[in-house]
């Protein structure tokens, strides 16, 4: 019986399987995050939805959303002309600014229980009591200072906890409007910038009426608003890609990133007890942050009509209660949608306040669990690292740096390690050394008395004056004899066409180390692999224009250097490169952070090494001038903008050829 038992209930446990995961799937959205080299990746659900609140069952419009400490719902409806309050289970409780109210489009409650509205209509700011009686109209500042042409028409409202509004009107260029509790004027603050890609700058400079613009420029004007429980102001402004979300310090100055968003059509920020900061956009999609500006989710999307739940119309206001559960009111379907936390968002969030409270060991649990289910998430890599190095496993910490591409982190766990191994083995290597300096000093003295190297050293000369290895070890000549090593392998051919072929060859094997060899704190390419082909374009077709181009310009310009002269001679230029490349890039693999000094004085001293040889190859195998020699460097450079112009142009056209081509004969076929 007992058996018969246990077989039902396996074979229950394997039919509810699948309804799991269906249920899992059945959520309307993809949640993603960033990766750990910073690339969108989707992730597990983070948000599932609730359901909808329709407040007491009745028509409205919302404009804005706000929960108070006691998990109340204020909502600024437009279409009955007041801030309707409710439960977290959408029953209302009270109504304020009935007839009062004309177009209320935000709302605030203070520390007090006062409730704020910003009447857009009205041009005014109520503030009601908790029971919601009036207590004071705010209405425009006659302050000079506010200006007598500045507009006055609130959309969005704040108070922090010295009793200041922070109103957000249309227009109000000059960022956030401050007001005193009791209506003085105190300024402005948070004004956006006013920053322009150079595209529109030159676009605007050499337009006439585009003149005038260029100096009227005025910054966007702010959109929303949000107060943390710290006072901090945050802010967010659609129609820009610099500065989209803003946290604001005491001066008003943003501490956040500017490129921390590019979403040009956010509608409402929120910020929740632990300082995750909640935006929502007019497509849909909701996106979270932590309080450092990091990219936690973006879930949601947009109801293609088919009013399933999670997706939204027009969302207008977003808001958090104390649990971590999301609200956001939809404009146009008239309703509030809600969203819960899942176990993957809870442990996300609590290994984050640890994190942020430098409690690097104990939020290591929770990123574990975030790590088991999602392996790539960025955030949880870096915060493994700092409770790996807070325990002071540097290998471990190294590991996860590196996935994390977290370089700083890396750079502080290597050092750690590098200085363990320096007092270990220190000892051991200068005994070594010392040794080895002893006995090159002893061997050296013997040699001189019993010339006991006579034989290799016979036949090192012989290999030395083989043809192609002679043509080889002329590179060296470069160093010191620039000018005398030009002559020689212009007028005395001291180098070949395939000695220099070798060289090329050479040249590109360096570069392939360089670039995938190179020290992690030090690389761009971090893990990529190797795309053989497309490293081949970036050495060689420069490479390619420069030597044409410099032929084609300097035969017109009594030039005296062949093509040949040019091949051999850009190659040898390079020499700085080719001799130390290779020690540079092994260097950059036991430097950190604080000696980076040391590879980037180094590589720019081998390419300024190179700049300075080949401007000397111009002049010696053309026999210009130095004024000469200029020229044609700048028209080199001008020739070769102009080449690789002409190959895009022939490619596009090709392409538009081969479209067309092969749309006639697949026209062709079908027919047929």
């Amino acid at each position: 019986m007992k058996q018969f038992t246990k077989g039902i209930i396996c074979a229950l446990l394997v039919c509810l399987l699948p309804w799991q995961t269906e249920a899992e799937a059945s959520v309307p959205y993809k949640t993603e995050t960033l990766s750990a080299n910073g690339d969108l990746t989707k992730t597990q659900t983070a948000y599932k939805p609730l359901g909808q609140l329709t407040l007491g069952n009745q028509e409205m419009t919302p404009e804005d959303l706000f929960i108070d400490k006691k998990d109340q719902i204020y909502l600024a409806d437009s279409k009955t002309q007041k801030i309707i309050v409710s439960n977290l289970n959408g029953e209302i409780v009270k109504e304020i600014g009935e007839g009062i109210l004309k177009n209320p489009t935000g709302v605030f409650v203070d520390e007090n229980g006062e409730v704020y509205a910003a009447d857009y209509e009205q041009e005014k700011v109520f503030r009601f009591s908790s029971e919601g009686k009036l207590l004071k109209e705010y209405e425009k500042p006659d302050s000079p200072l506010f200006g007598s042409k500045s507009p006055f028409k609130p959309q969005k409202i704040g108070v922090d906890k010295r009793g200041n509004l922070y109103i957000i009107g249309e227009g109000s260029t000059n960022g956030i409007i401050q007001l005193s509790r009791e209506g003085n004027f105190l300024g402005y603050y948070g004004v956006n910038s006013t920053r322009s890609s150079i595209k529109s700058f030159l676009q605007n400079a050499l337009n006439a009426s585009g003149k005038m613009k260029l100096f009227m420029k005025t910054p966007p004007a702010p959109d929303n608003i949000a107060i943390d429980e710290q006072g901090l102001i945050y802010s967010i402004t659609e129609g820009t890609k610099e500065e989209v979300i803003k946290k604001l310090n005491v001066a008003g100055n943003n501490m956040l990133a500017p490129d921390i968003s590019e979403v040009a059509s956010l509608q409402d920020i929120a910020v929740d007890p632990l300082g995750n900061i909640f935006v929502s956009s007019a497509n849909g999609k909701i996106y979270e942050y932590d309080s450092f500006g990091n990219l936690l989710f973006i879930f949601g999307g947009k109801d293609d009509g088919t009013n399933r739940i999670g997706l939204l119309k027009q969302p207008s206001g977003i808001a958090v209660d104390r649990n971590g559960r999301l609200y956001v009111a939809d404009k146009e379907r008239g309703m509030v949608q809600t969203y819960d936390t899942t176990s993957f968002s809870v442990s996300v969030h609590e290994g984050i306040a640890l994190f942020k409270e430098g409690l690097y060991v104990e939020s290591q649990q929770y990123f574990e669990s975030v790590l088991r289910q999602n392996s790539s998430f960025g955030l949880a890599r870096t915060a493994m690292g700092r409770a790996y190095y807070k325990q002071q496993d540097y290998e471990a910490a190294l590991e996860e740096f590196k996935f994390a591409e977290d370089v700083g982190g890396y750079s502080n766990s290597f050092w750690e390690i590098r200085h363990e191994w320096m007092q270990k083995h220190l000892g051991t290597v200068l005994f070594f050394i010392i040794l080895a300096a002893i006995f090159y000093s002893v061997f050296k003295h013997f040699d001189k008395k019993r010339n006991l190297l006579k034989g290799p050293k016979e036949r090192m000369g012989r290999l030395k004056k083989r043809k192609r290895i002679a043509e080889l070890f002329f590179l060296f000549k470069f160093f010191r004899h620039p000018i005398d090593s030009f002559y020689y392998l212009k007028r005395k051919n001291h180098a070949s066409v395939l000695s220099a072929t070798i060289l090329y060859v050479l040249l590109f094997i360096e570069y392939l180390f360089a670039t995938y060899q190179t020290g992690f704190i030090f690389s761009a390419h971090g893990g990529e692999e190797a795309n053989l082909s497309m490293e081949l374009l970036k050495v060689f077709v420069p490479l390619a224009l420069f030597i044409i181009i410099n032929y084609l310009v300097s035969t017109i310009n009594d030039g005296e250097g062949r093509f040949v002269d040019i091949y051999r001679g850009t190659i040898y230029s390079l020499a700085p490169y080719l001799v130390f490349s290779i020690p540079i890039t092994l260097i950059t693999n036991i430097l950190t952070l604080n000696e980076s000094f040391f590879y980037e004085f180094s590589i720019q001293i081998v390419y300024a090494w190179c700049v300075i040889i080949l401007f000397i190859m111009i002049k010696e195998i053309h026999n210009y001038t130095f004024s000469e020699t200029i020229r044609n460097i700048f028209m080199t450079l001008f020739g070769m903008v102009i080449m690789l112009l002409v190959i895009f142009i022939m490619f596009v056209l090709f392409d538009q050829v081969y479209d067309f081509v092969y749309s006639i004969i697949q026209e062709v076929i079908l027919r047929v």
